[in-house]
């Protein structure tokens, strides 16, 4: 996803920017990420329930969907077919 050309524009800025700036950069793009995947498992967590079709990316990058059959604190259980997996409220969106 290259939106608005922002990831050739870290490239470019990468190779002019001093240790320093490289950190600071690095830092704020962490903690950003943070912020939302805590909003992403917040709103999830509030608002998926045990039966609610969900999907997620898999371990080999593949997008499934399922069923969700269990929701504990951290994680829900989501039923794929004979599977059950274990995922991160965070990684789960509603299917469409």
């Amino acid at each position: 996803m290259n939106k608005n050309g922002f990831l050739e524009v870290i490239r470019t800025a990468r190779l002019t920017m001093s240790e320093d700036e490289l950190s600071a950069a690095l830092r704020l793009l962490q903690d950003e990420r943070s912020l939302r995947r805590e909003r992403a498992f917040s709103n999830n967590k509030n608002t998926m329930s045990a039966g609610d079709i969900v999907s997620f990316i898999d371990n080999e990058g593949v997008r499934v969907s399922g069923e969700i059959t269990k929701v504990k604190q951290k994680k829900a259980l989501v039923r794929v077919g004979d599977t059950s997996w274990d995922v991160p409220m965070g990684m789960l969106s509603a299917a469409r």
